[in-house]
């Protein structure tokens, strides 16, 4: 057989080396946007990364940087305080807000608002838990703070609640 007419439909080894290069030529195109797309996809998950980790930063500063919340975190660490005391009292008034009770709503709207932020997975879990997740913790286990969550529509902290309450059982 002759070299000519062993490429099909050709007598031309002309024809026969430009398919090679054209396969050659579609190997690396192939090859080099693979490598492009792998490339870009992890520019995008780190831009994605640092994003996030820009949230965490803000939402730090919000709670922890902020007078907004400072006040009821000191008042809900230290039952001795007269006003931990004042809390349960307004917690079981009805009517109005009373003042502590207008923190602590502020402070549990700021936890459902966090809580939604990773639901949507627009915050990573394992940054909030790293972040919230033992001052969450310590206040759903205050008895009367934990049924006024559950008495009142703090939807995101209910799970919370509800698993408080199973354990002290």
């Amino acid at each position: 057989m002759e070299f000519g007419t062993s490429f099909p439909g050709s007598g031309d080894a002309a024809l026969y080396w430009s398919e090679i290069a054209r396969n050659w030529a579609s190997a690396f195109t192939f090859l080099a946007a693979l490598l492009a797309g792998i490339f870009g996809l992890f520019r995008y998950l780190r831009s994605e990364r640092m994003r996030q980790t820009e949230q965490v930063r803000e939402l730090y500063t919000m709670f922890f940087g902020n007078e907004r919340y400072r006040r009821i975190r000191f008042v809900l660490a230290n039952s001795e305080a007269p006003e931990y005391a004042a809390l349960r009292v307004e917690l079981a008034t009805p009517g109005m807000p009373k003042p502590l009770e207008g923190e602590l709503i502020d402070l549990l709207n700021f936890f459902e608002f966090v809580s939604g932020l990773t639901r949507r997975g627009l915050v990573s879990r394992q940054d909030i838990d790293w972040m919230f997740a033992g001052f969450i913790d310590r206040v759903i286990s205050i008895d009367f703070v934990r049924e006024y969550v559950l008495r009142h529509d703090f939807d995101e902290l209910h799970d919370a609640c509800r698993t408080a309450e199973r354990r002290k059982k």
